[in-house]
């Protein structure tokens, strides 16, 4: 069955796009080190030429207005009564729209008072308690969502990231822990990573990206449970980047605590359990493309000690497999892929085990901002007037919906 996207707004067709797989003679057999793994499953490239289809129907859209302006458009969460949260961390707040798109209000304003930001971070929803991470502050602040329409949040705490009781931590060469979403048993995930710094004093040094877990007492300490691996960093004498040709960890973290973790370099994904344990783990055979250093040098922003940079350094063969990976609230997995096209990113969609639901390429000018059951939200910018908005789909694979 060829896979493809349609966008329908109102019930017209915007957008059908076919998509092909590479042929079995064009990709290796799983490598070695794969074959050696235990619980792995290994699929073909005839199940990905069997997965099925994908819809995005559009529902409804939630851009400001001349009275209620967004000047950035950050993190977006729905709540259980589809009313959508938007953090702007240049105004210091976050706006709330209700399920049909009207404007509601403003949550937090700029300072350092209770339900206060000096930025707007990550946002999370747990037991009617929506919680926004303000990292120039270094805290959380948490509201009661409460349940009627037409209500703002209201503020009950802030939860301080950080604590005199915190002995040796974050660890030497880490950076300040930052808040990542609420455990399922309403302790936090916290994240840290290697210090930028590192790659200045070593150039060649490899770091790490760290989660822990926190029962947001700051009397007790977070527990480190999980890392990933860092990208390799460009350093200059004024910079230090990772660039996108680098492959590097990921890792993403279900809606029951479970965590994905795969390596950009390949496309094989590990789940494991909320302690960081290993169960299993799922492969597909992917071609990836050639990096060219045209390619790479474009990649990063045009400054010229960048450019000399990528010029002269040792380039990988190809681009890695994957992009970015998110884990939704339904048991699936979206991983989007680098396929080589500039005009479009295309995902795959995943059930737990590894089975491939869906493909589907969205055009340049749209991202995933969040997956939420049966309805997936985008940040969209206007490639005419640059203004951005984030617009609400419903989810239909197959004949089904989501």
């Amino acid at each position: 069955m060829s896979n493809y996207l349609r966008f329908i707004p109102a019930g017209l067709l915007l957008w059908t796009m076919a998509t092909g797989c590479t042929g079995n003679d064009a990709i290796p057999e799983a490598p070695d080190h794969i074959l050696a793994l235990e619980n792995v499953t290994i699929y073909s490239s005839a199940d990905v030429e069997n997965a099925d289809t994908l819809k995005l129907v559009r529902e409804q859209i939630f851009s400001d207005t001349d009275e209620n302006p967004i000047t950035t458009f950050g993190a977006v969460i729905a709540d259980s009564l589809g009313r959508v949260y938007i953090g702007d961390r240049n105004q210091r707040t976050v706006h709330l729209f209700e399920q049909d798109g009207e404007y509601q209000g403003r949550i937090g304003r700029e300072g350092d008072g209770p339900g206060e930001f000096r930025w707007v971070g990550a946002m999370d929803i747990h037991d009617n308690g929506l919680y926004v991470y303000d990292p120039n502050g270094g805290k959380i602040n948490l509201f009661e969502v409460g349940t009627g329409v037409g209500n703002l949040p209201e503020y009950e705490t802030s939860i301080v990231i950080g604590g005199d009781s915190w002995n040796d931590f974050p660890e030497e060469g880490f950076m300040n822990p930052g808040f990542h979403s609420v455990r399922s048993d309403g302790s936090l995930f916290l994240t840290s990573r290697t210090s930028p710094f590192l790659y200045r004093e070593n150039p060649d040094s490899l770091g790490v990206s760290r989660y822990y877990r926190w029962t947001g007492d700051s009397s007790e300490q977070p527990e480190v449970f999980f890392e990933i691996s860092e990208p390799k960093y460009i350093v200059t004498d004024m910079f230090f980047i990772p660039p996108q040709f680098a492959t590097r960890g990921l890792a993403t973290i279900s809606s029951d605590d479970q965590i994905y973790s795969a390596n950009t370099g390949e496309f094989l994904i590990h789940l494991h359990d909320a302690e960081g344990n290993r169960l299993s783990s799922f492969y597909y055979p992917f071609e990836k493309h050639e990096l060219t250093r045209s390619e790479a040098v474009n990649s990063v922003d045009d400054i010229d000690q960048l450019r000399d940079a990528v010029q002269s350094m040792e380039l990988p063969g190809t681009w890695p497999a994957l992009r970015q990976m998110i884990a939704d609230n339904s048991g699936r997995v979206w991983i989007s892929v680098y396929t080589g096209s500039e005009n479009a990113t295309e995902w795959w969609v995943l059930e737990e085990s590894g089975q491939l639901l869906a493909r589907f390429k969205l055009p340049d000018g749209m991202s995933i901002a969040r997956v939420n059951k049966s309805h997936l939200y985008t940040r969209e910018t206007d490639e005419e007037t640059g203004l951005q908005k984030v617009v609400r789909y419903r989810i239909e694979i197959g004949d089904e919906e989501a």
